[in-house]
């Protein structure tokens, strides 16, 4: 995840430095070394060091020479200083040039291992803290938006580049990949009710998405659509998961699943163009209408990438069987698996049944009891059954036979509700809330609505507008003191929330409630 550049003109010591770290603990994945600062620099514009470790006393250039030319090139860049002389003017010149270490030979590894372990806790910090500043304030976030419609549509990509790589510390190498997202449309809902969905769901992206630091979510100037982009490093072989289980989630909310279209995988910032043009191809040329999750064709059949993700899932599920809410949270998972796949009616049954006989044998296996038929019963019912009524009745077989009474489901619903009511005023989402109950969002965001009968980000949004009906009747708060205080930062996109549940502007609501009162 961070790149580390060695910079000394005695091969033993560079050379010595690469090998005695154990890089890979401290999430390093590439060290490059250099054994004069012209090398370094060269190096430098081609790998992008998070890193640099560099001797002072070197030929040609100095180590303080090279110092100051890296801090014109990449000013974020964290640099420990390495000298044989213990002298009080290199100290003071390295402060001067406000380099992060000082350090003299011979270093122990330790030392060194620990002086670089505290300037990666640095730079992750400044990127969790980066993303909180971005999500959560609203001229941030429209500025990386206006810069990533640049980089999508090939416009300005210089300026593009240099505003995300400086502004927002992403590095313009990065392996990534475009998603559009396109909602169902529905001709019967107005402009002004189709704008507020839009930014609801990009809302929940943003909660799901960015606060995760998996991506980047944005609208799309051109058509409205909402865009992301997704690190290759921070989803990993998860990118269909981290898809599904938006689309899930969304679902959830909406009752509707939009379309996601996910262009192939680019190196850097300055190709996001390609991958966004192969993304609104797919859609464009989509003639089926039943796929939900459209991507480039590859070399492994669908049939055996599912075959494989089934059987992960079914020895999670028979290793815990001893846990019933974990056993339950993969069940969710195997649900959206089977969707995402587009298994036939028949395949999800076979599935369903094979995994819940294995899950029974698990369980007798752990000194639980089976009672009855109910394996033989569910066997002749999934028979000619739709794929979600066969999920439907494995689900059901499940509770019954791992007892899960509803006591757990409605105190972990309790519990988000308080938090809801503690954070009115702070950024919420599916996403968070699930992380401070320790469950999946996508287990967490069905639950809420099968328990509650409205999805999460509705009732937070219920909440939101209760709490700014009550401010509004009882002080003299302006509007846009009134939206911060109720967790919106953009007072536009309060308005159009307040005045679709309250049919007034929130200034109308407060002006009819005086006049009853006088």
């Amino acid at each position: 995840m961070y790149k580390v550049l060695i910079v000394d003109d005695e091969r033993m010591i560079r050379e010595g430095m690469k090998k005695v770290v154990s890089w890979q603990d401290l999430e390093v994945t590439e060290v490059v070394t250099a054994a004069s600062g012209e090398e370094a620099m060269e190096l430098a514009r081609e790998t992008v060091p998070d890193i640099m470790i560099t001797d002072i006393s070197m030929a040609e250039m100095s180590g303080l020479q090279l110092i100051e030319h890296m801090q014109e090139l990449a000013p974020k860049m964290r640099i420990l200083v390495l000298t044989g002389y213990d002298s009080f003017e290199y100290a003071r010149e390295c402060l001067r040039l406000r380099v992060q270490d000082f350090l003299l030979k011979p270093i122990d590894e330790n030392v060194l291992t620990e002086c670089v372990r505290k300037q990666i806790t640095w730079l992750k910090e400044q990127e969790v803290n980066g993303i909180l500043q971005r999500t959560q304030g609203v001229a941030s976030q429209l500025e990386l938006e206006h810069a990533m419609n640049h980089l999508v549509h090939g416009t300005k990509k210089e300026e593009a580049l240099r505003i995300i790589q400086e502004d927002f510390n992403i590095r313009s190498d990065t392996c990534l990949m475009a998603v559009v997202l396109q909602p169902e449309m529905d001709f019967m809902v107005n402009e002004q009710d189709r704008i507020l969905k839009r930014q609801q769901i990009k809302n929940i992206c943003l909660g799901f998405i960015d606060a995760k630091g998996l991506g980047i979510t944005f609208d799309d100037e051109e058509d409205g659509r909402t865009l992301l982009v997704l690190f290759e490093k921070q989803c990993g072989s998860d990118t269909m998961d981290v898809i599904t289980n938006l689309q899930d989630i969304l679902k959830v909310e909406f009752g509707n699943t939009p379309k996601a279209a996910i262009g192939s995988k680019v190196d850097g910032l300055a190709q996001l163009s390609i991958s966004y043009q192969e993304a609104v191809y797919l859609l464009q040329n989509d003639k089926t209408d039943v796929h939900q999750i459209l991507q480039p064709q590859n070399d492994i059949s669908r049939s055996r990438m599912f075959q494989e993700v089934y059987e992960e899932m079914k020895m999670q599920m028979c290793t815990n069987i001893g846990d019933p809410a974990y056993v339950m949270r993969i069940f969710d998972s195997f649900c959206i698996t089977t969707d995402s796949y587009h298994l036939s009616s028949a395949s999800v049954g076979r599935f369903c049944f094979e995994l819940l006989a294995g899950l029974s044998y698990a369980y007798l296996a752990a000194g639980g009891m089976v009672k009855g038929r109910g394996l033989e019963n569910l066997m002749q019912a999934v028979q000619g059954c739709s794929g979600p009524e066969s999920l439907e009745l494995g689900r059901q077989y499940l509770l019954k036979m791992l007892d899960t009474g509803e006591k757990d489901v409605h105190e972990i619903v309790s519990k988000a509700k308080r938090y809801i009511s503690q954070n009115l005023s702070e950024d919420l989402s599916v996403g968070n809330i699930a992380e401070s109950l320790f469950v999946s969002p996508n287990y967490f965001s069905r639950l809420f609505k099968r328990v509650t009968g409205q999805g999460c980000n509705e009732y937070i949004v219920c909440r939101r507008i209760e709490k700014a009906c009550v401010l509004l009747e009882t002080t003299n708060f302006n509007t846009g003191k009134i939206a911060g205080m109720v967790g919106y930062n953009d007072t536009n996109y309060f308005s159009l929330a307040f005045k679709k549940h309250c049919g007034v502007s929130p200034t109308s609501y407060r002006s009819k409630v005086r006049e009853k009162k006088e």
